[in-house]
């Protein structure tokens, strides 16, 4: 069965193109754009979209909100963003330094990345390359704000999930950095997501990922399950 594209929702200017690969669920994809943004905001695209997300993410459950202020500064891997929400930074993503690559609390601008949350000051940066969001209880959304992606260098972005669904996101006006906003809800449950940035010297940032995150008491249920099929079968064997 084709995976189905029920409905896209975005805002004024924020217009996509849309590659939707084979699977076998219903997609909802959230967008908003607002090129050229200070790193400052008002970014009222990309924050209609975001509200529009996490009321439709709701509906599965609690949602949780990674915003890397609690994380370490500094380029490493994974990254461990919220509760059940690991990032790892793919291998051949390079390792440009401060403000550019990995966990920073400043920024060199709207060209580059930068922080997203409301009081806040930390973001995941990047340098090309990608990141794979893993989750420890599979999630029915995803959603987050990417930061100074430049079309002028030829950037899309692929955001590949747990299925081999792809989903292909280019950008029409979005030339002077700025923030835009991505979020997907999907019937069937996401383990994992990789965000990949097809131009690699293009500099550019993640924050504020959204997700059906568990709660504390389910988390815990899951790991004590998981630990007494580990003693169980030891006990066979």
């Amino acid at each position: 069965m084709n995976k189905i594209l029920s409905a896209m929702v975005s805002v004024p200017v924020a217009i996509i193109g849309l590659t939707v690969g084979p699977a076998h669920a219903t997609i909802v994809t959230y967008s908003g754009i607002d090129d050229g943004a200070p790193v400052s905001g008002p970014w009222p695209n990309s924050a209609a979209a975001q509200s529009s997300f996490l009321a439709a993410a709701a509906a599965f459950g609690p949602v949780s909100t990674a915003t890397f202020e609690t994380a370490a500064t500094g380029f490493y891997t994974p990254v461990a963003a919220g509760p059940g929400l690991s990032i790892s930074i793919s291998p051949d993503t390079p390792d440009y330094g401060t403000y550019q690559s990995g966990v920073w609390n400043g920024t060199n601008g709207n060209l580059w990345g930068f922080n997203t949350t409301p009081g806040g000051s930390n973001w995941l940066g990047f340098g090309g390359g990608s990141a794979t969001l893993n989750f420890a209880q599979p999630t029915n959304s995803v959603g987050m704000y990417l930061t100074g992606l430049e079309a002028q260098w030829g950037s899309s972005v692929t955001f590949t999930f747990n299925d081999g669904t792809l989903e292909t996101l280019g950008f029409t006006v979005a030339n002077a950095g700025g923030a835009r906003y991505f979020g997907f809800t999907d019937t069937t449950a996401i383990s994992s997501v990789t965000i990949t940035n097809s131009a690699t010297i293009d500099r550019w940032g993640v924050d504020d990922v959204s997700y059906n995150a568990p709660e504390p008491a389910s988390l815990a249920l899951l790991t004590a399950g998981l630990a007494g099929l580990g003693l169980t079968r030891r006990r066979r064997a």
